[in-house]
Order: C-alpha cells, then sequence, then structure tokens
C-alpha cells in the first residue's frame, strides 16, 4: 500500500513541478514557510495514506469508510479550538448530518463492527482522520501568498520524499498494464487535479465546509456504480444520500440565510 502511495503522489509531483516551472517560474517561497509545507506533505500525503491504505489490511473497507466520514464533526472542534470559529447549531448539526448518512449507506451493505476486539485497523484509520485534521490546520496558516498550484506541489513532493522509503522495503515488481493505469488515473486526476481543488476551496472556503463536502463521496459512488456497474441502489442508500446532501446543505449556508 505504501509503495503504490509512493509511485502515485512521484508521477504527480513530477507532473505539478512542470507546470508549475513552465507556468510561474518565479515564484518563491518564504523560508518560514518551507518548514510547512514538509509538515504539509507529512500528514496530508505520507501519514495519512500509510494508514488509510493500510487499514484496509485490518478492518474492513465500510469501517474505514465511516471513520473517515468523521472528518468534518472533529475539524468543527478543532477550527473553534484553534481558530475560535464560531460553533454554530447549523455547523454542529450537518456535520452530524452527513456522518449519520454515511452510516446508512455503509450499513446498508454489510454489516459494521467499529473498534470492535480494538481493531488496529480502525484505529489506524483514526490516526488518517487526525492526520487530514493537521493538513487542514498547516494549510490554513502560511505567511505568503502563494499561488494554489504551488503549495499543492510542494506538498505533494515533499509527500512523495517521505513516502520514498517504502522503496527499500517492498517487493519490486514490474506491475500490469492495468495497474500502471490505475495509478497514471490517481496521480493525475485524484493527487494533480484532486489536490489542487481542495486547496483552492480551503483558502475559500475554510476547513469546517470543504471537510464536509467529502463526505458526498459515496453518492457519487453510488451513482458511478449505478452507471456503470449496473450496481441496485437500495432504498436505504437513497436515504442516506438525501441525509449527507441536507448535511452539506446547512454546513454551506449556515449563516448566510440571515
Amino acid at each position: 500500500p505504501t509503495l503504490s502511495a509512493f509511485y502515485r503522489f512521484m508521477l504527480a509531483a513530477i507532473i505539478l513541478f512542470v507546470i508549475l516551472k513552465v507556468k510561474f517560474p518565479k515564484e518563491k517561497v518564504l523560508k518560514e514557510d518551507k518548514f510547512k509545507f514538509a509538515l504539509g506533505g507529512l500528514f496530508g500525503v505520507t501519514i495519512y495514506f500509510i494508514f488509510e491504505n493500510s487499514a484496509v489490511a485490518y478492518t474492513s473497507a465500510s469501517n474505514v469508510a465511516i471513520l473517515i466520514a468523521s472528518i468534518p464533526v472533529f475539524t468543527l472542534f478543532t477550527q473553534k479550538i484553534i481558530y475560535k470559529e464560531k460553533l454554530t447549531y447549523g455547523k454542529m448539526i450537518g456535520a452530524t448530518l452527513s456522518l449519520i448518512g454515511i452510516i446508512i449507506i455503509v450499513a446498508s451493505k454489510e454489516r459494521v463492527s467499529l473498534l470492535s476486539k480494538g481493531s488496529i485497523g480502525d484505529f489506524m484509520t483514526l490516526g488518517a482522520v487526525f492526520s487530514w485534521i493537521i493538513y487542514n490546520i498547516v494549510c490554513s496558516s502560511f505567511k505568503g501568498n502563494y499561488k494554489v498550484i504551488t503549495i499543492t506541489t510542494y506538498e505533494i513532493m515533499w509527500g512523495a520524499l517521505f513516502l520514498s522509503p517504502s522503496l527499500f522495503f517492498s517487493t519490486l515488481q514490474v506491475p500490469s498494464t492495468k495497474v500502471i493505469l490505475n495509478i497514471l488515473f490517481l496521480s493525475i486526476f485524484c493527487s494533480c487535479i484532486g489536490y489542487v481543488i481542495y486547496v483552492h476551496c480551503l483558502k475559500d472556503l475554510g476547513a469546517t465546509v470543504i471537510t464536509t463536502y467529502i463526505n458526498l463521496q459515496p453518492i457519487m459512488s453510488l451513482i458511478a456504480a449505478g452507471v456503470i456497474l449496473n450496481e441496485v441502489v437500495t432504498i436505504w442508500q437513497i436515504v442516506g444520500c438525501v441525509v449527507i446532501i441536507m448535511g452539506v446543505t446547512l454546513v454551506t449556508f449556515d449563516g448566510r440565510l440571515n
């Protein structure tokens, strides 16, 4: 799992670095922010993906999905403690609803057993949750005013560097064409494009709102599974989707309708 993450982010780092140097060759990084870029790569790439990718070997994918969906709830309280963000009822109810919606969708597919028998996989997933929260905090506190691609490029470069020791602890083998295409897809769409969009939205919307949007992911997965794989969508999955959308809407429009 760690080696696959390294390949993904190494390719993404190369692509982003070339684009950055071609489009914005004069972009400079302040000395005091270089350490923060390294921290962003450590927590938002390396630690997060080591925990999340490895967790599925020790616990169910359902448990991982539900625990990852708790990110908005934890983010809400960390933003309150660190940045004194107002803890409104709309945000609290919205973040909680998005989590409940995930639980409904996941529980409709298979049995859920969170933290049963002290599952190491569940605790690894919680490690991923808290590393992503730290990543959000780091990305919200740069001294300089940087372009989004600058932040993303250097954080992913650091993340790939921290993942590189996996080359010495894994059995190297020639990947199949399917695996290569999957890694390319992850590198281009999920790492390059996805991280650039995420950092841009984080700057504009703040951590509480943007992390709540992450919980729309299962809805997109259900739509894709229905359209591409012809999977049947159950009534409980539809109910879960509605609850998630209600939660995201509450967080998004909280305080804007007054």
